[in-house]
């Protein structure tokens, strides 16, 4: 036989197998591949949602505390005092609201305005040294937008202005300071309507609640836009408070996103992929609290029952990050699939020798049968060599047992694999009989460490128990994951007594142990709940449902402890 028909007999057999192997592997990783992107964008839409709505909660406890602040001020009883004098006198009541502004720190200016408009008390923070405006300086607001609206209110209810820079003296103030006006009447003891007080808060406490949340996750950005569509908040600064100027007027998400600002103004909240980019919204609506029931800021006072919302909390993850998480998750599949695809080209090649030696044997033996004995023993000798690769298929089969039956992140037992060890630990004790425990613990605010810490930290977190719990257990102690940060622990041949002994050591081990994650020391405890298997249990899902019920009764009772399953 020639060279060039050999050749062709050898690759004939090679894709006999490695054909058909290599296309089923590598549809098997495409699926892997694409259900692992889809699961971490998931994620991260989860995670973008509950961070969103997170901001949402702490602007609108920003400005409770405001209102309850402006009511506060409203009610000054020192106020009070002077508003029964024939004469008024404010300086103590400006004293106090000296006080109040120094203090608090989060104020630019505390205003009172009599019924007429004319300023009695103005106290401005002057950047961190409060001063009391002096008489011969205070001005009539009787024209302004914001006495005209605030002193047509009921007692309660507040004015807010929309969200702007400071002007004085019809200039734009440097440093660029953004602020919120409230305002709220004023009434004297009798009920009667003396005038308003008014308070510039300094927007920069909101906008810097929003940008730590963002700095908390270096994948995203936040911005924030008016219901005009004007950034308020941006990374580009020069994007931000267009509305004020007239050189920047076309600068909002109308002209850059128009596509995305149509589905604000249609939701509440949402999420979109725009050109490869996840943007999470949330509109914030000021008027949800229960004092501010006007928020328009001409004279067109509109009430609470618009329900119109104020500014919209954009989050936006860049395509850049996407890209990163596919570049990743592709690279560590590739390798694995470089491994097996040799594998699978070395026993094809095996099996390509072994066709073809068959092959030639044949053609051999019609040649020349006195050759029939050697070609017997290469035959065996590719045998022998077939047997040794069947023994390394059995042993990647025992591998591929052991993936199955034990947690990759924890190395504990798999919740199917705990379930039928600890079957077989049920129907022995049954039997014989013999005491068995069954304890379940899971990590307190588990969820916390991943929001503070970040996901690699909680996975960080989850070996190092894992690990710890290892070395206080037996080796016959059948030791597995749950599921999320749950375990269980079942102890053969261990009564109550002498279980919950162990469980009190695991879970003072934990609790005085500190746990290093990239240079963060994070402190854990766990609540433990333990049962005992008796004459009322059946089956391992009721011992796991008692012990689950002390656990619960732990965590109930403020958590870090162990409590005992006790029949009701």
């Amino acid at each position: 036989m020639n060279k060039t028909a050999g050749k062709y007999l050898k690759t004939k057999y090679f894709l006999y197998i490695f054909a058909p192997f290599f296309i089923l592997t590598f549809i098997f990783f495409m699926v892997i591949r694409n259900s692992s992107i889809k699961n971490e964008i998931d994620q991260i839409k989860i995670s973008e949602k509950i961070s969103l709505e997170s901001v949402h909660e702490i602007v609108l406890n920003d400005l409770s505390s405001v209102t309850s602040d402006i009511l506060y001020l409203s009610q000054n009883i020192s106020l009070y005092k002077n508003l029964e004098k024939f004469s008024l006198d404010f300086n103590e009541t400006a004293e106090e609201y000296l006080n109040f502004i120094k203090y608090k720190k989060i104020y630019d200016q505390i205003r009172y305005i009599d019924n007429s408009g004319l300023e009695k008390i103005r106290v401005n923070y002057d950047a961190g040294n409060p001063i009391i405006v002096e008489k011969s300086e205070l001005q009539n607001k009787e024209d302004r937008y914001y006495f005209k609206n605030s002193i047509k209110l009921n007692k309660g209810e507040i004015f807010m202005s929309y969200f702007d820079l400071n002007v004085e003296d019809k200039k734009i103030e440097l440093p660029y300071k953004p602020v919120l006006r409230f305002a709220t009447p004023v009434f004297d003891k009798s009920g009667k309507k003396q005038g308003i007080v008014i308070v510039n808060y300094l927007g920069k406490n909101i906008i810097n609640d929003i940008r730590k949340n963002s700095d908390l996750n270096n994948s995203n950005s936040y911005s924030m836009i008016n219901s005009s569509s004007y950034y308020l908040l941006h990374q580009d600064k020069n994007k931000e408070w267009g509305f004020m100027f007239d050189e920047k007027k076309s600068i909002n998400m109308i002209n850059d996103k128009p596509k995305l600002w149509e589905d604000i103004k249609n939701n509440q909240s949402g999420q979109l992929f725009l050109a490869n980019s996840l943007f999470t919204y949330i509109k914030i609506n000021p008027t949800e609290n229960e004092y501010i029931l006007f928020t328009k800021t001409q004279d067109n006072i509109q009430s609470k029952t618009s329900q119109e919302y104020r500014w919209v909390i954009l989050s936006t993850i860049p395509k850049e990050h996407f890209i990163k998480i596919k570049s990743e998750i592709n690279q560590r599949l590739l390798w694995k699939l470089c491994t097996i695809s040799i594998f699978i080209a070395f026993v094809s090649s095996l099996y390509s020798k072994s066709k073809y030696s068959e092959y030639l044997g044949l053609e051999m033996i019609k040649e020349k049968n006195s050759e029939l004995t050697e070609k017997n023993r290469e035959i065996e000798t590719q045998k022998e060599t077939l047997k040794k690769m069947n023994s390394y298929l059995e042993e990647k089969n025992e591998q591929l047992f052991l993936h199955s039956t034990v947690d990759p992140l924890t190395k504990t037992y798999s919740r199917r694999y705990f379930s039928e060890l600890f079957s077989k630990e049920l129907t022995k004790s049954k039997r014989h009989p013999l005491p068995l425990c069954c304890i379940i613990f899971d990590i307190d605010h588990f969820k916390k460490i991943n929001d503070n810490y970040s996901h690699l930290a909680g996975d960080y977190i989850l070996q190092a128990i894992s690990k710890v719990i290892h070395g206080k257990i037996r080796n016959e102690d059948i030791f597995g994951r749950y599921g999320g940060d749950e375990f269980l622990i079942a102890l053969p041949e261990t009564d109550l007594k002498a279980g919950v002994i162990v469980a009190e050591k695991i879970r003072k081990t934990i609790s005085e142990e500190t746990f290093i994650f990239s240079e963060t020391s994070i402190k854990v405890t766990l609540s433990m709940g333990i049962s005992a298997v008796d004459d009322s249990v059946d089956t391992t899902e009721a011992v796991i449902n008692n012990s689950d019920s002390a656990l619960y009764v732990a965590k109930r009772k403020g958590r870090n402890r162990v409590e005992i399953y006790h029949r009701s």
